[in-house]
């Protein structure tokens, strides 16, 4: 017997490790007309104090810390790059481990940017305030941020084109081997996988 799952959103969390690869910010316009330039990123203060927070309450202890962050293209955005970091949980405190639960269920996976903007500009032709040379001060699990774009990231279509090809491929040893009524079956689920492989 095998069982195939495709998940229509494959998030990147290792639940081995407690971590999550998060988009922190892109240049999509956000909730309050803001674009973030994503090229500008002034990083430095961050990366010495990474604490990761819940709710942007920084009074509060952390629930754990940025791993690395790091300017990505942003497949959303030709052309265009977008910020990402990888934030673990110290989920042997009671607040961490439920929001990583949290996290792992799909009910809680957005993040959202504390930062000061050093620069601001406008754009009539967005609408909307530039801002430039933003400090990124700390960034925090949310329920909902100002940028819809700052969720837990996706798997790279590339990786989940090849997770389907691997199972493509052991149907096909399955195929090769089993020469009974349960080929046909087989035949149907391999040509179904090919099919998704091509879209």
């Amino acid at each position: 017997k095998i069982e195939v799952q495709i998940s229509t959103r494959a998030l990147s969390i290792d639940q081995d490790k407690k971590t999550v690869v998060f988009v922190m910010s892109t240049s999509n316009i956000d909730r309050h007309g803001d674009i973030i330039d994503q090229d500008s990123w002034m990083l430095d203060h961050f990366q010495k104090n990474h604490a990761f927070f819940l709710q942007h309450r920084s009074d509060n202890f952390p629930i754990g810390k940025w791993l690395k962050v790091w300017l990505e293209a942003d497949p959303d955005n030709v052309g265009s790059q977008r910020l990402v970091g990888e934030a673990e949980f110290r989920v042997k405190y009671e607040d961490a481990a439920r929001a990583f639960d949290h996290v792992v269920e799909g009910d809680l996976n957005m993040v959202s940017v504390g930062f000061i903007p050093h620069r601001v500009d406008y754009d009539e032709e967005k609408d909307a305030f530039i801002l430039l040379d933003c400090e990124l001060l700390e960034c925090s699990l949310v329920g909902i941020g100002s940028n819809r774009q700052a969720l837990a990231k996706d798997k790279e279509i590339n990786e989940v084109k090849e997770d389907a090809i691997k199972t493509a491929e052991a149907l096909d040893k399955v195929i090769h081997k089993s020469m009974d009524n349960k080929v046909i079956a087989h035949f149907k689920a391999r040509d179904m996988l090919y099919k998704a492989i091509r879209q």
